[in-house]
């Protein structure tokens, strides 16, 4: 019986001690896992403030290329005013020596134009002179570029017509 009781107290002693083995390499486990989660943790607030930089980065690139953008289009405004305001020269200048011209002749080059599809600057020069020298140029020219040429000229007058109102 007294080997009973010492085989029974090894056997009890063994098996506390495999306990404290095992809570021992459980602590280690708990403690790797931790360090594990710490590292990761300081990864992810890295790779945050590394986000929160490139958002900032590209934001400010957004705001350069908007400003930009709108130079772009200053620009381009200004340059079609100069550009509109050059064509008006143009057609001016135009526009007076074709009154000052014979009427076969501005109906010849009316009609080359016309024939090289540019009947939309014979339109813009002949809207420029005076009501009197379109009708003589018109009864001269082919009934159907005058016809288009009259219906051009209706479509102004309405639409002068409907600012005006």
């Amino acid at each position: 019986m007294l080997h009973k009781k010492i085989l029974f107290l090894l056997l009890l002693i063994n098996q506390l001690y495999a306990i404290n083995v095992q809570q021992g390499d459980l602590y280690k486990e708990k403690q790797e896992l931790i360090a594990i989660k710490d590292e990761l943790n300081e990864f992810y607030e890295k790779k945050e403030l590394e986000y929160q930089k490139n958002k900032v980065e590209l934001e400010n690139i957004q705001k350069s290329i908007k400003a930009s953008e709108a130079n772009i289009q200053k620009l381009k405004s200004e340059n079609q005013k100069i550009l509109d305001e050059i064509n008006r020269v143009i057609t001016s200048k135009a526009m007076s020596m074709y009154d000052k011209m014979k009427l076969g002749v501005v109906i010849n080059i009316f009609n080359e134009m016309i024939n090289n599809g540019k009947i939309d600057e014979v339109f813009d020069i002949m809207i420029r002179m005076s009501d009197k020298r379109v009708m003589k140029i018109l009864k001269k020219l082919d009934t159907q570029t005058s016809t288009l040429i009259m219906k051009k000229m209706r479509i102004i007058k309405e639409q002068t017509n409907k600012e005006e109102n």
